[in-house]
């Protein structure tokens, strides 16, 4: 004997509600956490899909890199120590051996070279501007007759130094007046004249000279004094400003020449003038 159809819905939803709790009993029960990987089918723009696997070209890239993976896994299993590691570096050793036994050695393109040609060229590497300076040094004897010049026979006979001091708080027009005051001196008697002049920048033109004086002693060996106890024979000599002088030692030190040229500038400041005009005033430094 069947029920009616009203019945049997009631039935069913009693039943329902006798298996499943009531709403505010729903949340005490445990639950078990879900996540579920979820990629989005659409695109920005509405551009078409490019990675659809059933194209032929995706599933040759799926392909290719199976068979990647595959060498990978492959070529690391074989890595690491094995028991025939010895031997086998020892037969590369002997391969390596035998290789250069059997090549001959190759010039290095920098080694030297010890052939006549490559040596001639490496100390004179212009020999035609060797021959044409022989040649005007040719001329210039036969027409002097065979003598030497004043400064020829300087530089045979005499050493020389040339020293230059650093940038000096003055001008040029402070500083030449001390400049002729020691050229064609003695080193000592120019020395002695800075001592005692009232020019500021008279000690650093004696810090010069002395530092001048020593840098020649030590690196040329000038000033010595005659050599094996000879006695230094005095002779006569004509300065540039055409007196005659006598120097008891021709080994002892002179200043030949100076000069001062102008260096960088130290700074600046503004000069005023009158109605309301300016320029600006550097201040200049020289060498010696």
């Amino acid at each position: 004997m069947s029920l009616h159809l009203p019945a049997r819905q009631a039935a069913n939803a009693a039943r329902a509600s006798v298996a499943k709790p009531s709403l505010h009993l729903q949340y005490l029960l445990p639950r078990t956490q879900r996540r579920n990987a979820w990629f989005p089918s659409f695109k920005w723009g509405g551009g078409k899909k490019t990675d659809d696997v059933s194209s032929p070209l995706a599933k040759e890239m799926t392909k290719r890199e199976k068979e990647q993976k595959l060498a990978e896994r492959l070529a690391s299993r074989t890595q690491g120590s094995t028991i025939f590691d010895e031997e086998i570096k020892g037969s590369e050793d002997q391969q390596k051996q035998l290789a250069l036994k059997s090549k001959p050695p190759q010039p290095s393109p920098l080694a030297y070279s010890k052939m006549r040609e490559h040596m001639e060229r490496s100390l004179d590497p212009d020999p035609r501007w060797k021959v044409r300076y022989q040649r005007k040094k040719i001329m210039q004897m036969v027409r002097a007759n065979g003598q030497l010049s004043k400064q020829e026979h300087i530089k045979l006979t005499e050493k020389e130094l040339t020293s230059n001091s650093e940038a000096l708080p003055t001008s040029t027009k402070k500083l030449v007046h001390l400049s002729h005051q020691i050229v064609g001196k003695t080193v000592e008697e120019a020395i002695t004249q800075m001592r005692f002049s009232k020019k500021k920048m008279a000690r650093e033109v004696r810090y010069q000279l002395e530092e001048a004086r020593d840098e020649a002693i030590v690196s040329r060996g000038m000033g010595l004094g005659a050599q094996d106890g000879a006695v230094p024979v005095p002779r006569k000599i004509q300065t540039k400003d055409g007196k005659k002088l006598e120097v008891q030692d021709p080994t002892r030190l002179y200043v030949d020449e100076s000069w001062v040229t102008k260096g960088p500038y130290r700074s600046s400041r503004i000069q005023y003038h009158a109605r309301g005009r300016m320029s600006v005033m550097w201040r200049p430094t020289t060498r010696e």
